[in-house]
């Protein structure tokens, strides 16, 4: 569809200034509804927002506003619908949603419930249904929102941050493009190989900062045997 291609996208923000905001509301919202979140892309509205709010024409702070609400409350809409509809699926012998799955599940978010609300939202497809099994698998809301509202925040942020800049510094940017085309190319295509290799190996990923101070911990416990035996 024609509407989902950016160019396009920024052009209706552009010429509806005002129904803009509310545009990128319910694009913040689709894109975490579990079912419709699979087809809405919300990249395609959080990058056209910021960029358009680096130039100055919408507001950023309305647009924050809206992003994060949106996130926000889809979130929350797929996390209700896990909460009292989910767990349905799983009284039945199915491929996927039986009651061996559903007995990991509930142990994964028992250990890593919180963390998981967080990091999902760095993690791209994640997103889309970590709040649905998180209802499912009954996290209290409040522990839920307390995880999910930061990381909504640096989830959808990431994209404001880049958006605004480079809508801010357009010619800038355009200038540099036309005049390093062809490094630009290459360091796009490195950053999307960096980027599929750290989502299928984000655990082992995610573990190196606990490697890392576990040895050093070793290290400096060792040291310290040494010098006061």
């Amino acid at each position: 569809m024609s509407f989902l291609n950016p160019t396009v996208i920024v052009a209706f923000l552009e010429a509806h200034t005002v129904l803009a905001y509310g545009v990128l509301f319910l694009g913040a919202y689709a894109e975490t509804v579990i079912g419709i979140g699979f087809f809405v892309y919300g990249e395609l509205f959080f990058l056209p927002g910021a960029i358009l709010a680096g130039a100055h024409i919408l507001n950023i702070w309305f647009i924050m506003l809206a992003l994060y609400l949106g996130g926000i409350c889809g979130d929350s809409t797929s996390y209700a619908i896990g909460r009292h509809f989910g767990a349905k699926l799983f009284k039945e012998e199915k491929k996927f949603f039986n009651p061996t799955n559903y007995a990991k599940g509930e142990k994964f978010f028992d250990t890593y419930g919180p963390k998981s609300i967080f990091l999902a939202r760095l993690m791209g497809p994640f997103s889309w249904v970590t709040p649905f099994l998180a209802g499912i698998f009954k996290i209290p809301y409040r522990v839920f929102l307390a995880y999910n509202v930061p990381g909504v925040i640096v989830g959808i942020g990431q994209f404001i941050v880049v958006g605004y800049v480079f809508g801010s510094s357009w010619n800038a940017v355009l200038s540099f493009v036309q005049t390093y085309v062809e490094w630009v190319i290459g360091a796009i295509v490195v950053l999307y190989v960096a980027f599929h290799i750290l989502e299928r190996n984000a655990p082992e990923v995610l573990r190196l900062p606990k490697k890392f101070f576990r040895a050093l911990a070793r290290k400096i416990r060792s040291f310290l045997a040494v010098r006061h035996p």
